[in-house]
């Protein structure tokens, strides 16, 4: 593949670690970035595979950590379900205005509808992966730290059972 440039070549190569701010949460991808850089100018084009299964996942293992959920990440976990404030607003039995005001950090969230906001992310996106329903029953909440959140750690795994083309998917690092 050619350079726009049109002078190099593009080599491909896969980056051991990459940071990625998803819109609220941020991951570190680990092995599975590809990197396209012009052996001529040096421009560099990246790649993430299956970004939505990316978003899925990272919305996943941020509903089973105990610190307490920020607006952005409300935010986050809302679009990674792809629904509107106005649909997630009723999976939750609230006013689209509830839903915004969390998101937009006017209103905390209570212990109650952080639960349960927990729960449905879980029970709706676990597909494949362990989700114990107890883990977020029993969760005791932390502040959410000033200083943020570390990202999280991601890596594409295979799966043999899956019988799409893709046979990978991605699961929170060890």
């Amino acid at each position: 593949m050619r350079c726009k440039c049109k002078n190099g070549l593009m080599e491909r190569s896969v980056k051991p670690e990459h940071t990625e701010d998803l819109g609220g949460i941020v991951v570190k991808v680990l092995n599975a970035v590809v990197v396209n850089r012009c052996s001529s100018c040096g421009e560099e084009m990246i790649g993430i595979p299956d970004l939505q299964g990316l978003a899925r996942a990272a919305a996943l293992a941020r509903a089973q950590s105990p610190e307490r959920l920020s607006g952005k990440e409300v935010r986050f976990i809302r679009r990674a379900l792809d629904q509107t404030q106005k649909d997630f607003a009723e999976a939750m039995d609230l006013s689209a205005e509830h839903v915004s005001r969390w998101e937009n950090d006017h209103k905390g969230i209570g212990a109650a509808s952080e639960k349960l906001v927990r729960h449905n992310v879980c029970a709706l996106l676990s597909e494949g992966c362990e989700y114990d329903p107890k883990t977020i029953a029993n969760m005791q909440f932390i502040p959410y730290p000033d200083e943020g959140l570390p990202p999280i750690e991601m890596v594409r795994v295979r799966v043999p059972h899956r019988q799409s083309e893709d046979d990978t998917m991605w699961s929170e690092a060890a």
